[in-house]
């Protein structure tokens, strides 16, 4: 039969094999090239999250570096860059009424430079004597502190105030002398001094003069599809650090002015420049106004005794809640305004990286990166899906 196979040949095994993989199942292969990986959701989260944070990190951290190297070039422009964001609504004014952008620059950045010289020249002439006769009284303050803690109701070992004395003198001038790191880094040669103010001076006018020229050229090579998001961050900024300037100084002239009442009233002496002190210090959000303070109660405690100084103490911090309940909420706006634990913290940061230049740009560039992560937060655009 032709059906049959030909001998010595196999029969076809195809009808066992079939039979056999439809009566027994077959058992499941395993790849690891198919099989999905299942990794927790927190561990995918905070990994997603750690390298971004890891990229960003690095990125701010040469960012950084490369400022610090530029500092010559970069301090000059954030001030004139402030200082602008203050005067330009004057000079936008004065264009409205038909002047010339370059005389009605001129005008502000003259009007603004004199009204600092004539500041500054007074402070040097008429107070600058006083600050030396202040620092021998907060020395002698500073004696009797030492004397009065070693009598009732202390009554400390001699060797325990000497100690806390060497702790409290080392701390204050660890403090000057980092206040003054920043003025001294930047400016190690009277050329940097000069070169600097003079490009902070010249970049100012120019601000002032083509500023909305140099912002429209700068929007126009933004793509589309960031022009709004850079923009909306970049007036942010600006108001923001229009603010911060305009409530520091309106907030430190109070401050000074109700600190020089008080004293005037209990009769401590040298109290235009501890007013003059307490306006400066008021560029340190807390802790100019917590330093100026305690200046003034050591130097009442030298001249009026020790009830004098807690009087001084008291008005200090009345003048504080005045300063932070009352007069902040009113010239600053909700998004420049801080918690105060953010501020301390910013302050010591910028204290340590800059200085005194860095205490006072801490807290609104602080303010600033807090205005970028609401609008971002606030934004329509979608968000990356992490797994």
């Amino acid at each position: 039969m032709a059906d049959d196979a030909a001998p010595g040949s196999s029969p076809d095994p195809s009808p066992l094999l079939s039979s056999l993989s439809l009566n027994r199942p077959v058992p499941p292969t395993y790849s690891t090239a198919t099989k999905p990986v299942r990794v927790p959701w927190l561990l995918g989260v905070t990994a997603a999250w750690g390298w971004r944070i890891v990229v960003i990190t690095g990125a701010a951290a040469l960012t950084v570096v490369a400022l610090i190297e530029l500092y010559v070039v970069v301090v000059p422009v954030v001030l004139a860059l402030f200082l602008a964001a203050v005067l330009e609504p004057l000079a936008a004014r004065l264009r409205r009424h038909r002047w010339p952008s370059a005389l009605a620059a001129a005008v502000v950045f003259l009007a603004t430079f004199g009204t600092l010289v004539a500041v500054l020249g007074w402070i040097g002439n008429g107070v600058a004597g006083e600050f030396e006769a202040l620092g021998s009284k907060v020395s002698e303050g500073l004696d009797g502190a030492r004397e009065w803690a070693q009598r009732p109701p202390l009554n400390l070992p001699a060797e325990r105030v000497t100690q806390i004395d060497s702790d409290i003198r080392g701390a204050t001038q660890g403090i000057v002398d980092r206040l003054g790191e920043g003025a001294a880094a930047g400016a190690r040669t009277a050329g940097e001094v000069a070169g600097g103010v003079v490009l902070m001076l010249f970049t100012l006018f120019f601000l002032l003069k083509d500023g909305a020229k140099m912002a429209d050229w700068m929007v126009e090579r933004i793509p589309l599809a960031y022009r709004h998001d850079v923009v909306a961050m970049a007036v942010n900024s600006r108001r923001v650090m229009r603010q911060y300037v305009i409530a520091t100084g309106l907030t430190g002239l109070i401050d000074g002015v109700l600190i020089g009442v008080a004293l005037a009233v209990l009769g401590v002496p040298l109290v235009v420049p501890l007013a003059v002190l307490t306006f400066l210090g008021g560029f340190v959000p807390i802790v100019g106004a917590t330093v100026a303070g305690f200046v003034a109660a050591i130097v009442a405690l030298v001249t009026n005794g020790f009830g004098t100084a807690l009087l001084v103490v008291a008005a200090t911090l009345v003048v504080q809640q005045v300063e932070g309940n009352l007069l902040q909420p009113i010239i600053l706006e909700r998004a420049v305004r801080l918690h105060p634990l953010v501020t301390v913290w910013a302050v010591a940061a910028g204290l340590l990286m800059g200085g005194f230049l860095g205490a006072f740009l801490s807290v609104p560039l602080v303010a600033i990166a807090v205005g970028i992560g609401s609008h971002y937060r606030g934004s329509e655009r979608p968000m990356l899906d992490l797994p």
